[in-house]
């Protein structure tokens, strides 16, 4: 049995309906799913949250009018807004809203980051999400599932990202369709393993999962992960399966890092930078963006604010940032960019002549002081 049919007490391949137990959305889909609800529902019945994240505070009176219509939305049918706290599916995680949950819909494809916390989460579109809203439930077809196996021990400049950017390359040719990822035996750190789940939606899977203990049956796939002959690694434009070992793009000149967003903006993340960065300079444009003010406020006690500021970093308010090339760091026609973000898709950051790199935070911040791609092994 795979960990998808333990949680949704279903077969591979059936068709079922389920409660979701949540749903969220952001203020980038929030808008299209309530052109939706209005065609079709008069009522929310489900248990529901709204984060602004995406492009918070309003940058533009365009968005500012989105974000009006979507408080006047909630305030109508009682559903909370948190605004400016971070990104929703860390927030998701902070605030508890997914304990005890088995189906979780997000209005936003990196909802299966949640499956870190052993919950089926899966993201929707708009309409389907205005559906879940209006019923308190929805449908699915159960899975298949491709086991990831970890072997070994990761050397101290590898970290869940390096090993996402090769099981995403690794699985390249593989179809991952409607197919969950489902990862055994992981050594790497609560936030470590969200930034696993987050990243499985990059290799196309419909969702993530976390376990224990690995049976092997029941799987269509089995990819062995050997961690401790793993570097690190880097996926070149213009995506994330274009992993290769950071040797073959080392010396790549760069013009601005984004350290951050939902793959690699949580504390663990953002602490392993700092202490790269104590003491140095930055030689290139490099932002730092906390994930979530809970985040944000550890920094501070910790000292890591003075850190970056005299690196010469800049620090964004707890959110998204430019990771969707909206705000905060916009990529300019030719400019490289090395970032901890989970898509490098032509034009995501900014202008489609841009380049995208996605590297681990360790990488980027060895690659911020020198101005270049550049290896943490030997740096560390």
């Amino acid at each position: 049995m795979t960990l998808v049919e333990e949680v949704l007490n279903a077969k591979t391949g059936e068709a079922i309906i389920r409660r979701v137990d949540l749903v969220y959305a952001h203020d980038g889909t929030m808008p299209l799913i309530i052109e939706a609800f209005k065609k079709a529902f008069n009522q929310v019945k489900a248990n529901a949250y709204i984060f602004f994240d995406h492009v918070f505070p309003a940058p533009t009176v365009k968005v500012a009018n989105l974000q009006r219509e979507i408080r006047e939305f909630a305030r109508q049918h009682g559903i909370p807004i948190v605004e400016g706290q971070g990104i929703c599916h860390q927030l998701v995680v902070e605030m508890g809203l997914a304990e005890n949950a088995r189906v979780v819909v997000g209005a936003d494809s990196h909802t299966p980051t949640l499956g870190a916390l052993g919950v089926f989460a899966v993201g929707m579109g708009a309409t389907d999400a205005a559906v879940a809203l209006g019923l308190g439930k929805t449908w699915l077809r159960v899975p298949e599932s491709v086991s990831v196996v970890f072997e070994g021990k990761p050397s101290s400049y590898v970290m869940a990202a390096d090993a996402m950017l090769y099981i995403i390359s690794a699985l390249k040719e593989y179809d991952m369709n409607y197919k969950a990822m489902e990862f055994f035996n992981v050594p790497f750190s609560f936030d470590e393993r969200l930034t696993l789940t987050n990243f499985s939606v990059e290799a196309n899977a419909k969702t993530a999962l976390i376990g224990d203990d690995y049976s092997g049956d029941g799987y269509v796939k089995e990819l062995i992960v050997d961690l401790s002959s793993l570097g690190p690694m880097v996926a070149k434009p213009h995506h994330p399966s274009n992993g290769v070992p950071v040797e073959e793009v080392e010396g790549t000149k760069i013009d601005q890092v984004f350290i951050g967003s939902c793959t690699n903006g949580r504390f663990d993340h953002i602490k392993k930078v700092a202490e790269i960065l104590e003491g140095e300079r930055v030689s290139v444009r490099t932002i730092i963006g906390p994930a979530s003010v809970n985040v944000y406020r550890k920094m501070v006690e910790e000292g890591l604010v003075n850190v970056f500021l005299e690196a010469g970093a800049v620090i964004i308010p707890p959110g998204c940032g430019p990771c969707l090339g909206r705000h905060m760091g916009v990529a300019a026609d030719n400019e490289v960019i090395l970032s901890t973000t989970n898509r490098n898709f032509r034009g995501r950051m900014g202008s489609p002549n841009a380049e995208i790199y996605l590297a681990s935070p360790i990488t980027a911040a060895v690659s911020a002081i020198y101005g270049e791609i550049t290896s943490p092994e030997g740096e560390l």
